[in-house]
């Protein structure tokens, strides 16, 4: 059962190894000071988190079920014990099954590890070619692969990190400043099928995955946190009007909050996703875009939240 993102090996090389010139990667050090990582390893972190609770409900109904079992076993019929075990087994068995399915090899995990790896991996390998092609490397070797020694000169570990980080703009935070909370709601679904199809939810998911990427800059309120909030108020995702998504605001100790709206006809989504400053309790910027291709949803929603934080820092 994996538990974490695995960990890489890179390698890189360009043309022949005679007479190469000769860099150095740490893969380590890549994967942690890579910003990418970090949200990655939260996303991977709450999904592997939601599949135990599920886990340690089912075991606890097969546990409450035998031990309920076995203090009405002298007053159960034999034919209601049979069902009675009958249940159990049934139980267990699904169990078991969710274990497999879930934790064992090809699972969901191990799938959701790949998932979130594949992409980071690629980015890792074009941000190595790139540093390589600029400093002259033909050849670029990860430092814990049997290498003893290797001049600074050619260790290319921090050229890699910052080719990779550039897309987040300049991380560093003035001393002594609080950074801004912000939160996203799941969004509104408007009609049927984009009830059926729960968009509103998967909004909010692929929102989610984006915005971890500015956890340098941003207090991120986790999306378990707004969701049980909103259970907790008796509230659906259909029916928080805008009052009630300031007040939740306010009680979570957002700055800015997310909320939005979805629809679905056939293929055709459509969406808009609005930020708001809490305490103001105004609207600081919308977008709206509508994609025939759920495969694009998510960058068209990766682009339309980036350019709302844009909004946040002019």
């Amino acid at each position: 059962m994996k538990k974490c993102l695995l960990p890489i090996i890179l390698i890189f090389s360009l043309g022949s190894a005679k007479e190469a010139n000769i860099g150095f990667v740490d893969a380590n050090r890549v994967m942690k000071d890579y910003q990418a990582t970090a949200a990655a390893s939260a996303e991977f972190n709450e999904f592997v988190s939601t599949y135990r609770d599920s886990a340690a409900t089912l075991k606890r109904q097969i546990e409450q079920l035998q031990s309920e079992s076995e203090t009405q076993e002298l007053l159960l019929s034999e034919e209601a014990r049979l069902r009675k075990q009958a249940e159990i087994n049934a139980l267990t068995a699904s169990y078991n099954k969710f274990l497999q399915d879930v934790f064992g090899a090809g699972g969901k995990i191990e799938q959701k590890n790949d998932e979130l790896m594949a992409p980071l991996l690629q980015k890792i390998d074009n941000a190595i070619a790139k540093i390589a092609e600029q400093e002259g490397f033909q050849v670029v070797l990860e430092l814990s692969e049997g290498v003893y020694y290797a001049s600074s000169d050619l260790d290319v570990t921090d050229l890699v990190i910052n080719e990779l980080n550039l897309e987040y703009g300049p991380t560093t935070i003035v001393t002594g400043e609080i950074k801004k909370a912000i939160v996203i709601f799941p969004f509104r679904e408007e009609n049927p099928e984009a009830v059926s199809a729960g968009l509103g939810q998967t909004i909010q998911d692929e929102l989610y995955s984006v915005i971890r990427g500015f956890s340098t800059r941003f207090t991120i309120t986790s999306k378990t946190t707004i969701n049980m909030e909103i259970v907790r108020r008796g509230l659906g995702v259909n029916v928080i009007d805008e009052n009630q998504a300031y007040e939740i605001g306010t009680a979570l100790l957002c700055d800015y909050i997310i909320t939005g709206r979805t629809s679905k006809i056939t293929t055709k989504v459509e969406y808009t996703v609005v930020l708001k400053h809490v305490k103001e309790r105004r609207e600081i910027a919308r977008r709206t875009s509508s994609v025939t291709e759920v495969v694009k949803l998510s960058e068209t929603l990766n682009n339309d939240l980036r350019a709302l934080i844009d909004k946040i820092e002019q």
